[in-house]
Order: C-alpha cells, then structure tokens, then sequence
C-alpha cells in the first residue's frame, strides 16, 4: 500500500510540474513582474534551455492547491517545521500565511518549533519519524543527510532561477538538488562604533591595539574549527571537494610555508593581546556589548539581531580584519556557507512539505527575515531591494563572501582536527615557533583526511 500511495504521489507531482511548466515564458527574460510584485515566468532554466517557469504564488495557487487537496484527502494535514530560536517569529508568521493561502483547499495545521540548524541533522538522523517535515541545516551537512534523509527537491527550476550560484552548489550532490537555498551561512567583524572607528578595525594589529588602549575586550572562537579555519585559508589553504572515493577530504595546491607563516602571524598577535584578547563564542561578545566590556567580536551571521539589540545605533561592522604576513597586509579569508531547509524523506505529506519548503525560501519570505532578524538573502531579487542594500551587516556580509571558501563537501572529518591546532596555537606555554606550528599544522591536515 505504501509503495502504491508513492507512486500516486509521484504522479501528481509529475502532473504538477508539467502544470507549472505550461505557463513558462520564452525569450531571454530572467523573470517578471504582476501587479503584486511576484515573478511569473522565468525562461532558459535547469532542462537544457528548454521553457520553464517559476512558481507565482499568486496565479498558481489553484495549481498547487489541488494537489494538496489531493494529498489531503479530506483530512487535515499536520506538519512540523524546525528553525533556530532567533526566527521562531518570522517562521510562525510566514507558516501562518502559507496555512491561509491554502485553506480553501485543506486545512493545513503547522507547528514550528526551536531546532539549531547545527543540531538538526543529528535530531534527524536518530528518529527520522519524529522529526520535522520542513528543517532548516547548514551546508556542509548535506554530506550526511542527502542519501538517508532528504527528499529530492520537486522545483528545482524555483531554485536555479532565482538563487545565487554558490547557494544552489551547496544545494547539489551528483548534480540533483536536496534542499532550498534560504540564507547565508558565515561570519564577520562586529564592533561598538562608540570605542572603535573604521580605520581601526581593518587589520588585527590595529583592533586589538585599540581594544586596548579603551580597555576592553575582542572576542573570537579561535579554538572552534568553524572559526579558525580562517587562520589557514588565509594562508592559501583552501578544501577542494573530495578525493574519487567520495569521502576524504581534499585539498587545492598549497604552499605549506606560507600557510604556517600566516597561522603564525594569528598566534603571535593573538597571544600577544593577553586578556584583551577572549577565545570564546560569540554569545560571550554579545555580552560584552551589553555589559560595555566587549569593543569588538567575530560574530555570525545568527548573531546579528543579538548585536543590533545590544549595540544600538552604535552597532558596525566590518570584513574579518587582515593580517600582517611578513610585512604585508593579508586579507582574511573565512568559510563561507548557506543555510537550506530540506524536506523529510519519510515525511507523511510530501508534497505539501515540499511546497511549503518551497515558499518559505521565496523572495517574499526571504526579504521578510532580511527585514526582521537581518539574514542575508540569497534570492537574487531580494538581494536589490532597498532595505537590503541599504543594510549594514548584510553588505559586510556580500563583501567577505567574495574572500572567502564555499562551505560544501566538508569532510566529517574536518573539525575537530582544526579545534585541535587553534587549541594548540592558544595554550599559553606551547610552542609557537614556525617549526613547532609547522608540525602541528601538517599532522591536522593528516588528520582531517584521516590517513
């Protein structure tokens, strides 16, 4: 019976996109917009140049509400959505206004509750059947949900069309899409414009001297993999996907000298600062905004609305400060990733899960959390709205993604290794001398291939 209901399903999903096909335009036109402001045709997409068509959530609803209607079959559709406790609102609105746009056809129930997306996939892996339908997971989990968890995507026109190119990479395995692009994943500098000014804040020589100097704090994870991973990839390290057998690290041509001079220009500057300088998270920064004892931390992208709450009119922000290698001053390069929402593969409602995951990544959605909880959006139209273009943080954020190393295919074996090394390079007594750090580098990244 399962398998017979499956089929079924896959029928009118079928059916349903050969619907919103039908109402592709032609021509070289990237999108257009109706009287309500909502892209409805989108040509040259993801099957060889042929037609296609974006979903227009205003005149396909008849479309899509009956094959919810059909999915419902007369009953009520209950679903559960994870998010971070940051957009619990903006997620039970947006949920809310999904569940109203489709009453007509089936009374949809939707119940949002406080998951991380650096937690969700583990909640998934170990009791799928009691997950959620719709979660929201970092990138570089894909690796360990893709062929167990996640449900292939149904629009992936939707995706291709109105996202930026590396959030829909990360949304690949073996060229099939997995999940819906939502925001952006990674972290900046962000300082009380009260204690610091610009010019202080563009290499880490000149920050921490002015931390200092007004006697207070900076704050960065430095011995958490995520964070410290910049201490390499400014030195010309990068990840490059994986070896043939799919799962062991890979990494570009190097230059192991220059990598151990510049993870040695972080130690020495770092350790140099004494109890200016705070290795810890960034929940500690945002803290010391309040308390006033924190001029400036490496924050992320989650952490922006804490920082506007704590610092006011007085909250800056800046690219991750550079490094002075030898005399010259090196941009700091980060991991730069995406935040996705994938739906359940043993979900009870597939296509309304895909649905729904489908319209909390439109541009409505999108530029709506951009608005209120200050996440970058990745839809290539809300990214040209005004109150995004005019925001702070989000254009800090656009700039450091152009420095930076795309958060996809990540090894399991990634971090921990790194934990290690920023552990090692900030244990007062270790030896930080470039042979010493040398060592320590190099047995990391064995241990991140895990030979």
């Amino acid at each position: 019976m399962k398998t017979r209901r499956i089929l079924a399903l896959l029928m009118a999903v079928l059916m349903l996109i050969g619907c919103l096909a039908a109402c592709g335009g032609k021509g070289d036109d990237k999108g257009s917009k109706d009287d309500n402001g909502t892209t409805t045709t989108v040509a040259g997409g993801s099957n060889g140049g042929e037609e296609t068509a974006v979903t227009d959530w205003t005149a396909d609803i008849a479309k899509l509400g009956a094959a919810i209607q059909q999915e419902a079959g007369g009953n009520t559709i209950s679903l559960k959505v994870w998010g971070p406790e940051a957009a619990q609102d903006v997620f039970k609105k947006q949920t809310a206004d999904f569940a109203e746009l489709f009453k007509d056809y089936a009374d949809i129930q939707i119940e949002v509750k406080v998951q991380g997306e650096d937690t969700a996939t583990t909640a998934v892996q170990n009791d799928p059947e009691s997950a959620a339908d719709v979660f929201g997971f970092a990138s570089d989990h894909l690796e360990l949900l893709y062929s167990a968890n996640l449900a292939e995507v149904i629009f992936p026109d939707d995706v291709k069309n109105n996202n930026t190119e590396p959030s829909i990479k990360g949304a690949q395995k073996n060229g099939t899409l997995y999940a819906y692009p939502s925001t952006d994943n990674s972290y900046i500098l962000a300082y009380d414009k009260s204690v610091l000014n610009e010019d202080q804040v563009k290499t880490f020589e000149g920050l921490l001297d002015a931390c200092k100097a007004a006697g207070k704090t900076f704050v960065m994870d430095a011995k958490n993999g995520y964070f410290n991973c910049t201490f390499l990839f400014t030195g010309g390290w990068a990840i490059d996907g994986f070896e043939a057998n799919g799962e062991t690290q890979k990494f570009n041509d190097y230059d192991i000298d220059q990598v151990t001079k510049t993870v040695k220009a972080y130690a020495d500057v770092l350790n140099g600062a004494g109890t200016t300088f705070v290795a810890s998270a960034s929940g500690t920064a945002i803290d010391g905004f309040k308390k006033g004892t924190t001029a400036a931390g490496i924050v992320g992208s989650w952490d922006i609305n804490s920082v506007e709450e704590a610092l006011g009119e007085n909250a800056g922000y800046a690219v991750i400060p550079s490094i002075n290698v030898d005399g010259t001053d090196v941009p700091s390069k980060n991991m730069f990733g995406y935040k996705y929402l994938g739906v359940n593969k043993v979900t009870k409602y597939p296509l309304t899960s895909q649905i729904l995951a489908n319209y909390l990544t439109n541009y409505d959605c999108q530029l709506y959390r951009a608005q209120e909880i200050s996440w970058t959006p990745v839809n290539l139209e809300a990214q040209q709205h005004e109150d995004v273009l005019s925001s702070a943080s989000i254009n800090v954020f656009v700039e450091q993604s152009k420095n930076a190393v795309v958060q996809t295919e990540v090894a399991k074996t990634f971090w921990d290794p790194l934990a290690a090394l920023g552990t090692y390079m900030l244990t007062a007594g270790n030896d930080t001398s470039e042979a010493a750090l040398k060592t320590q580098i190099e047995m990391c990244l064995v241990n991140i291939k895990d030979e």
